[in-house]
């Protein structure tokens, strides 16, 4: 009976050597007592994206620290970084790690890169550094191959000829433009150019920008009854009084801010019908402070006042 304890205490031993080992090697070498392994970098991501949503800023940068130093800084953790230090009224800081982001490159959803030139341009706005912010959004603008590759130079150039010639309708029953990245962008510089009184360059990202939701709001009608066709803006937005999903979507896109100024456009390039018209739809069928501020061009039209520096 000794003998058998004696072997089975041998085997026993060994056995719990080897897992001691395995473990030993799981744990990255450390022995027991030290700290366990280090958790994975999406791990740290999340939290201090957890903790930046929920408004614990410190938390947040205790987060990134540690996964900086146990992974060194991503494109992720800098747009992060950036985020929270803009949120603290940081702004030279938050413009540093904004860039430090995209000059890393490789975001763990590639698309994201657009948000943070989004925010970076918001940043510059504030700031009133519009040439920063012009270069932002054309930079974003300029990824777009329908505006930036020179076979298309006519199609652009058609697109604004149809616009005073013949108004919006028009151009959205002639052409398509896809809803990208850009869309936004083309957006915000045609607010930008209308009011810095450039008003031919507003135009041309305004059709660009109100093209891209109406050609997907065409797509989905037509998705949900077989029968339609396009014809007017006037009775797509009218269809989609009894789609709010639609509705949903337009007023995620800010399409009515962008039909807003792109009337007023329009009325600064002297046509004030084709601006009234879009006044008109934007006070019947929009929300918020464009229905208003439609409405108010409706009963005594100006020109969008000029950005000041």
């Amino acid at each position: 009976m000794r003998v058998r304890l004696v072997c089975g205490g041998k085997l026993l031993a060994g056995k719990l050597a080897a897992v001691l080992g395995f473990v030993f090697l799981l744990c990255g070498g450390r022995v027991f007592g030290e700290e366990g392994p280090v958790p994975p970098e999406w791990f740290f991501y999340r939290k201090s994206l957890e903790a930046f949503r929920a408004d614990d800023f410190g938390e947040a940068m205790r987060q990134l620290k540690s996964l900086e130093e146990a992974y060194g800084a991503s494109a992720d953790s800098l747009h992060v970084r950036a985020r929270v230090y803009e949120q603290e009224g940081e702004a030279d800081l938050a413009e540093k790690y904004y860039l430090a982001a995209l000059e890393k490159g490789g975001f763990g959803i590639p698309d994201e890169k657009y948000a943070v030139c989004y925010r970076l341009a918001n940043l510059y706005y504030q700031r009133k550094s519009y040439k920063k912010y012009e270069d932002v959004l054309l930079g974003i603008a300029q990824g777009q191959g329908l505006y930036a590759e020179p076979r298309y130079a006519r199609m652009r150039d058609s697109y604004i000829t149809v616009l005073l010639r013949d108004g919006f309708d028009a151009l959205a029953l002639l052409y398509r433009v896809p809803f990208d990245f850009a869309q936004e962008a083309h957006r915000e510089l045609g607010v930008f150019y209308c009011r810095m009184g450039r008003e031919t360059q507003a135009l041309l990202h305004l059709a660009f920008a109100n093209l891209a939701v109406v050609s997907t709001l065409a797509d989905e009608l037509g998705r949900l009854d077989p029968d339609y066709t396009f014809t007017t803006l006037g009775d797509a937005l009218e269809r989609i009084g009894r789609r709010p999903e639609l509705g949903d979507f337009l007023l995620r896109c800010d399409f009515y801010r962008g039909l807003y100024f792109l009337a007023a456009g329009l009325y600064a390039q002297s046509r004030a019908r084709d601006a009234r018209l879009i006044w008109g739809l934007v006070a019947e069928h929009g929300a918020g402070v464009w229905k208003t501020r439609s409405r108010n061009q409706l009963l005594a039209p100006k020109a969008e006042p000029l950005i000041t520096y």
